[in-house]
């Protein structure tokens, strides 16, 4: 990844909204926001109709859980906090439909 694009792009994990682990064990986002087991395909969908730009890598491995395969990497909208909150309350809004 470039310079510029490092500073204007955030890498997203599944764990970030997984209502099932807990803030220590690498969830991001408040329980209310969080949705239980996110898929990565679920999270890219979500950030490409957010107009994020986001691009797949599924063999990257989550730092906390090695057997956690896939990552995102998206636009930043404001701070990674913020980018966070967006994402995952457009996954909640789309988890209780459906994919």
């Amino acid at each position: 990844m470039s310079r510029d694009l490092r500073f204007n792009r955030i890498v997203v994990y599944p764990a970030y909204f997984d209502a099932n682990l807990t803030r220590k064990e690498g969830r991001r986002v408040p329980l209310h926001l969080a949705v239980p087991s996110p898929s990565l395909e679920h999270i890219f969908s979500t950030c490409k109709t957010l107009g994020l730009n986001p691009e797949l890598e599924p063999d990257k491995t989550y730092p906390r859980c090695i057997n956690a395969k896939g990552r995102i990497i998206i636009d930043k909208r404001g701070s990674k906090l913020k980018t966070l909150y967006l994402v995952a309350n457009e996954l909640r809004r789309t988890y209780r439909r459906g994919p």
